[in-house]
C-alpha cells in the first residue's frame, strides 16, 4: 500500500470516529430518543410529607437539623479542643465530622451530622448538615 493511500484511509477513520463522537452522522431520531430518557436515580429515598429528609439531589439541607444554624460565632475560629467542645454542647449528642477543604470525604448523608469544613489556614469555614 502506498503512503499516500494509507494516509488518506487513516485520516477518514479519524474523521468518522471524531463524527460518531460528536454526534454527527447519526440519524436525528436516534439522539432524539435518547435526550427524552428520563433520568432516574436508585440513591434517592423517596419523600413525603414536610419533614421529608432532604436527598442527595438536591444538594442542601436544612441547617435545624444538625445545629448549623446555631454555630454562626464559631466561623473563621481555629477549631481547638475548647471551640469542638463548645460546638458540640451546642448541637448537642450527635455525629461531627470536621474536614479541610480538598479532602476526600464520604458521600453518604446523614441530616443529623453536623459537617464542619476548614480552610487551608486551618479555620473554620462552613457548617452544614449532612
Amino acid at each position: 500500500m502506498s503512503r499516500r493511500v494509507f494516509t488518506a484511509c487513516l485520516l477518514a477513520s479519524l474523521a468518522a470516529c471524531q463524527a460518531e463522537g460528536t454526534g454527527e452522522g447519526v440519524p436525528p431520531e436516534s439522539t432524539e430518543a435518547a435526550a427524552e430518557v428520563p433520568v432516574v436515580s436508585e440513591n434517592v429515598a423517596p419523600q413525603s410529607g414536610p419533614e421529608a429528609t432532604p436527598t442527595l439531589e438536591s444538594g442542601e439541607a436544612d441547617d435545624s437539623q444538625c445545629g448549623a444554624d446555631k454555630l454562626g460565632r464559631w466561623l473563621n475560629v481555629l477549631p481547638t479542643e475548647t471551640v469542638k467542645a463548645d460546638i458540640a454542647e451546642t448541637v448537642g449528642e450527635r455525629p461531627i465530622r470536621y474536614y479541610t477543604q480538598g479532602d476526600p470525604i464520604t458521600m453518604d448523608f446523614s441530616p443529623a451530622r453536623l459537617n464542619v469544613e476548614l480552610g487551608v489556614d486551618g479555620r473554620i469555614k462552613v457548617f452544614r448538615c449532612g
